[in-house]
């Protein structure tokens, strides 16, 4: 419905201001999101693979907890990290300091050009990758590379030719849910002053005051979506990539300067994206934590958490019917056609997504008193329902990519061999579609449940009323520039994503020890 509310804006063009767009804003805001799209692209792709594939094939000091640390930066929304990296890295930041002062040297503008802002979602971003590549990774049967080894394959051609490929729908998979979160994201673009199609919409919607506008810049962001499913779609063709669940035994040991390299290169990664950011907004909150602590922190975790834990349940349950295979879905292109078409709410900004929704259900309830009806408003208008379709809605792309992923990797041969032995269609999806795909779906869920957590807009403007969360919080302390004020609550957001991490953790190594057994 937001989709089809934000198309039904182009009925109501505004001549006079798309003129101004398209003369002046629309070439630069183009050439800007393709350069931050290809920059981000490259950066995650090439970071959470890398990481990845380390910790799972390769043994070097420290990889035990540096395998389960890469998780953490994911609980830090994209605009925390923003304004940590502007706070120590501007020219006022003590690092910059440090590099003028004790170092002499020159120092540099982190505002400038596009390098920084590639760099901060590189480092945010990362983990959408390196999770969804790790779990293909741990399925990935060692037989097979440890054969090439025995043929004299060297450790980069066995990457290459084996590793990668088999792990490819994955990372692809973590690519695309990336691109669209860069896609979508206003927080990050606008602390750095670098205009993209998102600043765009907010800036039809609150300078030129014309919803309209920001609906059909919005519709074009929805486009750019679609190609991107449909690239990837295109990109793989008929290809298909089985494994099989293998060993906690690891292929390579690095040894000496080798090994402490990687660890360090691991390590470094580490400290980028979350052990000095959380050092920064410790720093930050330390005083305000006694004057700020009260109970009004405890029904903001409260409130985040039931609409944490609802969301991601709903959107995995979901997800999870609309991946699993099915002879209807094979022969079907217009459900294939539908099915890609609710991924597509990823691309919206929150605020779109919103607007959409309350739009939508405006003009529903407008027809239902026309016709002798009674008006709906009172009763979706400020609803938690309303707020958590907005959630399913908006990261249905993330569960479903991550489980679609795992069903893609199942032999033919086993589902084959199930029906010949007389399974039903529930004992199929029981005893073999969810215990191979169970990976998928902790790792949707995971991915799930911390965006939801981070989710600005859409919960700023759906919330019920008193629904505060910690998101919202951050944002109103973050806009009036009390950044130490705002850092209590940032940290909590974070200490709540690291639960969420461990929780999966421990599921993780659960279900690993489980299919080594079996």
């Amino acid at each position: 419905m937001p989709i089809f509310v934000v198309a039904l804006s182009w009925l109501f063009p505004e001549r006079e201001l798309w003129a101004h767009f398209s003369t002046v804003l629309l070439p630069s805001l183009i050439t800007a999101t393709m350069v931050l799209l290809i920059g981000v692209g490259l950066g995650v792709t090439l970071l959470g693979t890398l990481l990845a594939y380390f910790v799972v094939m390769v043994e070097f000091p420290g990889r035990l907890w540096l395998e389960w640390a890469l998780f953490l930066p994911f609980t830090i929304p994209a605009y925390v990290l923003a304004f940590v990296y502007l706070g120590v890295f501007d020219y006022s930041g003590y690092a910059q300091v440090w590099i003028r002062e004790v170092l002499g040297l020159p120092g540099f503008d982190i505002r400038t050009g596009s390098w920084a802002i590639i760099f901060t979602f590189t480092m945010v971003f990362y983990p959408y990758v390196y999770i969804m590549a790790r779990a293909a990774f741990k399925r990935q049967k060692i037989n097979i590379i440890e054969a090439s080894q025995l043929l004299g394959a060297s450790p980069l051609r066995v990457f290459f030719n084996i590793s990668l490929p088999m792990a490819r729908p994955a990372v692809a998979a973590g690519l695309l849910v990336t691109l669209m979160e860069t896609l979508a994201d206003f927080g990050v673009v606008s602390l750095f002053n670098f205009d993209t199609f998102t600043t765009a919409i907010y800036s039809a919607w609150g300078d030129f005051r014309s919803i309209e506008v920001a609906a059909q810049l919005a519709s074009l962001l929805v486009l750019v979506a679609f190609f991107l499913i449909y690239f990837e779609k295109k990109a793989r063709g008929q290809a298909k990539y089985y494994s099989n669940d293998v060993s906690n035994k690891r292929p390579y040991h690095a040894l000496g300067v080798v090994g402490w390299l990687i660890s360090l290169f691991v390590f470094s990664v580490f400290v980028f994206s979350f052990a000095m950011p959380i050092l920064q907004l410790i720093i930050w909150g330390w005083t305000s934590v006694s004057e700020e602590w009260s109970i009004k922190y405890v029904d903001l975790i409260i409130s985040t958490s039931v609409l944490t834990i609802s969301a991601a349940l709903i959107t995995i349950s979901v997800a999870i019917i609309l991946a699993l295979p099915s002879h209807c879905k094979r022969n079907s292109p217009w459900l294939k056609g539908l099915i890609s078409m609710s991924m597509l709410g990823y691309a919206l900004p929150g605020s779109i997504m919103a607007v959409g929704l309350l739009y939508g259900i405006n003009q529903m309830s407008a027809i239902s008193v026309y016709f002798g009806g009674q008006s709906i408003n009172h009763i979706i208008f400020g609803s938690i329902v309303l707020l958590l379709f907005a959630y399913v809605s908006r990261f249905m792309a993330i569960g479903y990519s991550s489980i679609k992923a795992s069903t893609e990797q199942i032999k033919p041969i086993f589902i084959q061999s199930a029906r010949l032995l007389g399974a039903s269609r529930f004992r199929l999806i029981w005893q073999i579609y969810l215990p191979m795909i169970t990976p998928g779906i902790f790792a949707g869920g995971l991915l799930v449940a911390v965006d939801v957590m981070k989710e600005l807009p859409a919960t700023y403007l759906l919330r019920p009323f008193g629904w505060d969360t910690l998101a919202v919080q951050v944002y109103e302390l973050s806009t009036e520039g009390l950044f130490e004020r705002a850092a209590v609550p940032a940290l909590i957001m974070v200490l709540f994503g690291v639960v969420l991490m461990l929780i999966f953790q421990l599921l993780d190594k659960k279900y690993s020890k489980q299919s080594y057994k079996q």
